[in-house]
């Protein structure tokens, strides 16, 4: 025995045929009016937008001097790897006296720790 299968062109369904095609041509007809009173014409002179971003790797609402980690020199990240293992640092660059100085700092259980170094390596702060 044959299974019984819907027939959506049987003389059944043949009643549905002109609704639902009606319906569908319907819906077609008031998007396309909707979206001939919704368009508006482009302007004769667009204007060009311009894009300011920042630089890669650079934390949204950054204080000046912040720097990514690449350009942290590596006798100052070895050092704070040395100190801090397992810590990610956000780094600032400062100018103090003339003189450069990173700044890392990390969070840790709430608690944030600075560590200042020169940029040979070697330790001038912690706190």
């Amino acid at each position: 025995m044959a299974k019984d299968r819907a027939r959506p062109f049987s003389r059944k369904h043949r009643k549905y045929w002109f609704t639902v095609t009606g319906g569908m041509l319907l819906i077609g007809l008031l998007n396309v009016g909707i979206g001939m009173c919704a368009y508006k014409a482009p302007t004769r002179n667009p204007e060009r937008i311009q894009l300011v971003l920042p630089p890669p790797g650079t934390p949204e609402n950054a204080p000046p001097g912040t720097i990514g980690l690449g350009e942290i020199p590596a006798p100052v990240m070895r050092a704070f790897a040395v100190a801090y293992p397992r810590r990610i640092p956000a780094a600032r660059k400062l100018t103090v006296r003339s003189e450069t100085v990173y700044e890392l700092s990390f969070t840790d259980a709430g608690k944030t720790t600075v560590a200042s170094y020169r940029p040979d390596g070697r330790l001038l702060d912690a706190r």
